[in-house]
């Protein structure tokens, strides 16, 4: 059974996944940046995820914050191989890993950690999800092409619902990037939205059940 874009954003199923907003990956002084990455795609998207994430409270449309944080047990010698030892991302309890301003969950998100690409691998988000009959992801976050695309084509493979909203994800790789990976997660993995489609329909949902 296809969903529309109605159903996949309706609060009864659905759930607002926001991946690794976090410090490191989203701040001038992080990790990201320190690489020689360039920030600014980043800081150009945030605005609009801070009014999404914004609007789905308003809304009580439910959101789960994603984070990555690593540690001496699980930076293993095949996790680090082809990262630079002196800029590893988000270690446990350091402020790269917190979450970026504007972007922290309240108490009533569900925040999943997790310590590689995709947010399924090693943690209880498939579970958490289940539990609360969730079969839509409405994905957003950081990187496009990295661990937004592992999370959410282990999602697809776990037979979620996939839904990008496009404007919401950015990498700090740069739009070429970015626009690469959307293509081929609208190929192969899920619908393509932006952020102003969804809050128009819980707009409407709202107006309907009034």
């Amino acid at each position: 059974m296809t969903l529309s874009l109605e159903q996949r954003a309706d609060r009864r199923h659905g759930m607002l996944v926001v991946v690794d907003m976090q410090n490191d990956f989203c701040h001038r002084d992080g990790a990201a940046c320190k690489r020689g990455r360039d920030i600014a795609f980043v800081e150009g998207m945030i605005p609009r995820l801070l009014n999404l994430v914004k609007e789905a409270r308003a809304h009580n449309f439910p959101i789960c914050f994603v984070r990555t944080s690593g540690n001496e047990w699980t930076n293993s010698a095949v996790w680090t191989e082809f990262k630079d030892p002196q800029l590893l991302a988000c270690a446990e309890d350091s402020w790269g890993a917190e979450f970026h301003e504007g972007l922290k969950p309240l108490p009533r998100d569900m925040i999943v950690t997790k310590h590689r690409y995709s947010a399924f691998i090693g943690t209880d988000l498939d579970m958490l999800l289940r539990a609360r009959g969730v079969k839509s992801l409405l994905v957003t976050g950081v990187g496009t092409g990295m661990c937004v695309f592992h999370t959410l084509s282990v999602g697809f493979m776990l037979d979620y619902y996939i839904t990008l909203v496009e404007d919401c994800c950015a990498t700090t790789y740069g739009p070429q990037a970015h626009k690469e990976a959307v293509a081929l997660i609208g190929k192969h993995y899920g619908r393509i939205a932006c952020s102003g489609e969804i809050v128009d329909l819980w707009a409407r949902a709202i107006r309907k059940a009034g």
